[in-house]
């Protein structure tokens, strides 16, 4: 979404760097594959994901995710998903 909204305001894609502190293969494959000339600068790579079902906000509706389970990639996150990857 972010990269989104700085391409509508005219950021050339080769001028964007995504910085991110842990990623997983997938993610960045599909972001490679959607923005490829942004240039991605992680800390590191995590090959594991998970997949957790999300409740909804009160309308008995959720959604499964795949998200980097906490302590994943030596991070000691204490939240139940870190990182939304994408939906199933």
């Amino acid at each position: 979404m972010a990269i989104r909204v700085l391409l509508d305001h005219g950021v050339r894609e080769d001028r964007i760097i995504f910085v991110t502190f842990l990623v997983a293969p997938r993610g960045v494959d599909v972001l490679n594959r959607v923005f490829p000339k942004v240039k991605i600068v992680t800390g590191s790579a995590d090959p594991a994901l998970a997949q957790i079902w999300a409740p909804g906000s009160g309308d008995g509706e959720g959604r499964n995710v795949l998200c980097i389970k906490p302590g994943m990639g030596h991070i000691g996150a204490t939240t139940p998903c870190s990182i939304t990857l994408r939906r199933i």
